[in-house]
């Protein structure tokens, strides 16, 4: 689809006189919604299956239901049917033309067009044979001053890589190490339009304007797409934030937790990572806000913070910290809010969206259950 100078002087008036910024507060006595929670357990395969996968992305235009997963293992996105619960499997090239390096950020637009970042900080398009269809290298849309962040890390932050067919664009997020405080940004790169880029800046939180100061292994937002809409928050504390792309209309959203704390403390040292460590579990952390279509829901996962227990590990009390789920309306109206299931899921691999719930992967060291075949819980509103 390309994009005319008309176009690009409407984006550029609308970015400069579109400052509007409404705020909502989202009151909240009880659920108005329930929620269904239904397992779904793979058979036994050839395959090398992982108990859950840091990184996937369910096919958003295919009603079959299909999640790819990086399977970081054997270097290969498995291609998960939700319906048939059948998994194949596609190597990714190690060399040569298609070479890909270990994956990043993925974004599955068909089961034949699979947009990855990878370390070589590049955007490749990738067929279900693992060929590379197209390449965009991140470096040209960016400054020497900004810095590339998508990764999907739940101690740290997730951002991710959006893909708008109707703008045929990809979006990342950058940090700003040229401001102070460091701030950060989106990039809207035309695939059709060599060398065309808009840049939108993200606000800075309302409660800590300053989230690269203090605050250990949660110094970057997270960001997500959907549509028009850049969804993004803060790790540190409860907000929600948007940005319309075309309008250039913000939104900050009160999402506050009637059962945790809604903002995390500083840390008290900036360089003993065990220290750090420590902070990411006494503290609540908010994960990315996602979008469940059928629905035209929003939904955003938290961990509570926990005591820590100089008698067990790390890993230990970060796999026991209560998670909550928030269901919104589509006008950001809180409607749910709930702790899931105790000792279930992996703190660090975790979840996604599919077109009508969220899935998450069943893996928890608490577990007595040593079996490797994946386990997976669907929920979604009743």
């Amino acid at each position: 689809m390309k994009f005319s100078k008309l176009y690009y002087l409407f984006i550029s008036l609308v970015l400069i006189s579109c400052t509007g910024k409404k705020e909502k507060t989202t009151e909240f006595d009880k659920n108005l919604i329930d929620i269904q929670q239904k397992e779904i357990r793979f058979p036994s395969s050839d395959i090398l299956q992982l108990k859950s996968y840091y990184l996937s992305s369910a096919v958003h235009n295919d009603p079959a239901k299909i999640l790819v997963g990086y399977n970081y293992k054997e270097h290969a996105l498995d291609y998960i049917n939700l319906t048939t619960q059948k998994i194949s499997q596609v190597t990714l090239y190690n060399d040569g033309p298609n070479m890909i390096s270990r994956l990043a950020g993925i974004y599955a637009h068909s089961v034949d067009s699979i947009w990855v970042f990878d370390d070589s900080e590049r955007i490749s398009l990738i067929s279900q044979k693992g060929n590379v269809i197209k390449r965009i290298n991140c470096h040209d849309y960016i400054q020497d001053h900004e810095e590339i962040i998508i990764h999907t890390n739940h101690a740290i932050s997730t951002t991710h890589l959006g893909y708008n067919p109707k703008h045929q664009s990809l979006l990342f997020a950058v940090k700003d190490k040229s401001t102070s405080p460091i701030s950060f940004k989106v990039k809207e790169v035309f695939l059709n339009e060599t060398g065309k880029t808009i840049t939108f800046d993200l606000s800075p939180s309302v409660v800590e304007p300053d989230i690269s100061q203090g605050y250990a292994n949660m110094n970057e937002p997270n960001v997500n797409f959907n549509g028009e809409e850049i969804l993004y928050n803060y790790p540190i504390e409860s907000h929600i934030y948007t940005l319309n792309t075309l309008t250039g209309e913000r939104t900050t959203i009160d999402a506050s937790s009637q059962y945790t704390s809604n903002k995390a403390n500083k840390c008290p040292s900036t360089t003993d990572y065990s220290k750090w460590q420590i902070h990411g579990i006494e503290n609540p952390h908010f994960f990315d806000v996602m979008y469940i279509p059928e629905y035209q829901i929003y939904a955003r996962l938290h961990f509570a913070g926990t005591t820590f227990d100089t008698h067990k590990n790390l890993d230990t009390i970060a796999y026991e910290r209560d998670l909550y789920l928030m269901l919104f309306d589509k006008s950001f109206k809180k409607v749910y809010e709930s702790k899931l299931a105790s000792n279930r899921f992996n703190p660090y691999t975790g979840w996604n969206t599919i077109n009508n719930g969220i899935i998450l992967f069943v893996d928890n060291i608490h577990d007595k259950n040593d079996s490797d075949n994946l386990i997976v819980d669907i929920i979604h509103p009743d």
